[in-house]
C-alpha cells in the first residue's frame, strides 16, 4: 500500500483500475482525450483524474471540479490550490493542497528498472550524481523520480519545463537534498529543498512540498 508522505492538510489518493471502477470523467475532462490516444495513455489519464477527484474530495470538494490541462498539458487545479499527478504500472497517485500551505507540490511514481541503463544515467545525472548512482538501477530511478517531483513542484513558479541538468541532487539520510545549478528563476536559484524518496516493492515514490 502506498501511504501519503505528506502532512494531513494534503489531499492524497491512490487509484488502480479496480479501485477506479465506477468513476466517470467529467465531460470537460473527456474532451481532452484525443481519438488517436493509445489505450494505455487513455487508461493512465482516467486513473489520474480518478485519483485527483478523490484527493480533492478529501479537501472538502464534495463535487470536485474538472481537472483540465494547461498549454504544457499540466493539470489545472481549482483556484488557490496546487497539486501533482503521477502514474506507472497501472497505479495513479495524486497529491493536492491549498496554496496557504504550499507554493508547490510534486509527486512521482516510477517502476525500478530491471537492470542499469547507462544511456539514462548520462541523460539525467550530473557527474556527481553518476558517481553516487554507480551501476545501481534503483539509485538511478531514485534520481530520475526525484527530479520529476522537483519539476512538478516548481512548475507553478517557473511556468516551463525544466531540464534534468538544471538540478543537482545529493543523497542524505534517506532523502535527497536538491538545488538548482542553472538560473531558471530568481526565486529558485541557490534555493535548497528536500525530496523524499521511498522504495516500495519495485516502485520508487518521490515527494516534495514547497513552503508558501
Amino acid at each position: 500500500m502506498i501511504r501519503s508522505p505528506f502532512p494531513e492538510y494534503v489531499g492524497f489518493a491512490v487509484r488502480t483500475k479496480d479501485g477506479a471502477a465506477g468513476f466517470s470523467l467529467d465531460p470537460a475532462e473527456a474532451r481532452l482525450l484525443s481519438p488517436r490516444m493509445v489505450p494505455k495513455r487513455r487508461d493512465e489519464f482516467v486513473l489520474g483524474r480518478a485519483a485527483a477527484h478523490a484527493a480533492l474530495n478529501q479537501l472538502g470538494f464534495s463535487a470536485p471540479p474538472p481537472v483540465l490541462q494547461g498549454p504544457l498539458h499540466e493539470p489545472l487545479w481549482p483556484q488557490g490550490y496546487v497539486g501533482s499527478i503521477t502514474h506507472t504500472a497501472g497505479i495513479a497517485v495524486c497529491a493536492v493542497c491549498s496554496r496557504r500551505h504550499a507554493a508547490g507540490i510534486g509527486i512521482d511514481l516510477e517502476s525500478v528498472l530491471e537492470r542499469f541503463d547507462q544511456d539514462i544515467a548520462l541523460a539525467i545525472c550530473t557527474d556527481d550524481e553518476r558517481r553516487w548512482v554507480g551501476p545501481d538501477a534503483l539509485r538511478l530511478i531514485r534520481v530520475f523520480s526525484a527530479k520529476e517531483a522537483v519539476f512538478k513542484a516548481f512548475f507553478p513558479q517557473v511556468g516551463m519545463r525544466l531540464e534534468f541538468m538544471d538540478v543537482q541532487l545529493v543523497w542524505r539520510d534517506n532523502a535527497f537534498s536538491g538545488r538548482f545549478i542553472k538560473d531558471v528563476s530568481p526565486d529558485t536559484f541557490c534555493f535548497e529543498f528536500e525530496i523524499g524518496s521511498l522504495s516500495l516493492d519495485g516502485l520508487v515514490l518521490s515527494s516534495l512540498l514547497l513552503s508558501p
